[in-house]
């Protein structure tokens, strides 16, 4: 009669198995792609541009990278070709995490799977350390086209009640998952007379203006026209996203209870060398209905957002154009003449 086999033997064949069958199942890693093409020197170029306009602020990418590959470093990619790679990550998730992140500015970026194996070099994200504050109310969300996970959202912190005015500043975010990648904070106030005191000069001089525009003076009558009536408050809010330029552009209103306001009030926050930049001010005083704003672009593509024309109400507002080294749009030339808006 065969004698049994001692356990120990028979728990490290079975090691063995499982340890066999775990390795099959692995997945192979991911490669996340900003460009590709035959030659090496142009890829060079075009990530020379990319670092250029800051378009990889939200990554941290490991060292070495980004770096133009062959695809003899990166098997199972199509051979002869030549590749720009942000990094190599091991599951799938993680690669499309991270090309999302770059997605607004590289739009050509993709995660293309390998099928052997490759030393692993997944970039992380360059996060921003600023917790949400307890009091923020959440108004809406927007996603970021072609850019899975990446979203900007808008928030109400920081209520205030100051007499009869109630204001609050509007926070404006982009994260990814619970990652906060920029931020910017405009700020919500209360304007003319907020305090007992105040409210007590503003009548006195209420009625002196009242009297001398009773007598005829324009000057007078003017100012009291101006004259901001009680406790008034003055806050941003998004009357409109769009999307068309491949990443939310918001429109944001500097609106106030005011009939008459001394700045202009409309103006578009959009995402641009990791941040959140303002465009110049598109509207004058009571002159504006930002939900009529539309954007076309000069050329269709992926640089579609560095120029392009702004109508609102179907009138011409602004051509505006990025500028790579100051980090902002400016204003241009006009409407092309005969484009429809």
């Amino acid at each position: 009669m065969r004698s049994p086999r001692p356990v120990w033997s028979v728990l490290a064949a079975l090691s063995c198995v499982l340890s066999a069958s775990g390795a099959l199942g692995a997945e192979a890693p991911w490669a996340v792609v900003l460009e590709q093409g035959a030659k090496a020197p142009a890829l060079s170029k075009s990530l020379a541009a990319l670092k250029k306009d800051r378009a990889l602020a939200w990554v941290k990418p490991a060292k070495g990278f980004p770096k133009v590959m062959a695809a003899k470093a990166l098997p199972g990619l199509p051979a002869g070709r030549q590749f720009a790679v942000l990094g190599v990550c091991g599951t799938k998730e993680e690669a499309e995490g991270a090309m999302a992140l770059v997605r607004p500015w590289a739009r050509t970026a993709s995660v293309q799977q390998l099928t052997g194996d490759a030393a692993l070099s997944c970039p992380t994200p360059n996060a921003l350390k600023s917790p949400l504050q307890t009091d923020a109310k959440v108004e809406a969300t927007h996603p970021f086209p072609d850019a899975p996970g990446l979203v900007l959202t808008e928030q109400r912190v920081n209520p205030k009640t100051v007499m009869e005015c109630k204001a609050s500043d509007l926070l404006l975010r982009v994260s990814h998952g619970s990652t906060v990648l920029t931020e910017v904070l405009l700020k919500g106030q209360c304007l003319g007379a907020c305090s007992p005191e105040e409210q007590r000069t503003q009548k006195v001089r209420i009625a002196e203006l009242q009297a001398s525009a009773k007598q005829g003076n324009q000057v007078a009558d003017q100012l009291l026209k101006d004259l901001t009536p009680g406790c008034m408050s003055r806050e941003s809010r998004v009357v409109k996203v769009l999307t068309e330029l491949g990443m939310p552009m918001a429109a944001v209103s500097l609106a106030s209870e005011l009939e008459s306001s001394p700045m202009p009030s409309g103006v578009l926050m959009a995402p641009g060398c990791g941040k959140l930049v303002q465009s110049p001010y598109l509207t004058e005083p009571g002159r504006e209905d930002l939900s009529r704003v539309k954007v076309v672009a000069d050329k269709p593509g992926a640089d579609a957002w560095r120029r392009f024309n702004v109508s609102i109400a179907d009138q011409h507002a602004a051509h505006l154009v990025w500028t790579a080294r100051q980090c902002e749009w400016r204003m241009d030339d006009p409407e092309p003449e005969g484009q429809d808006m």
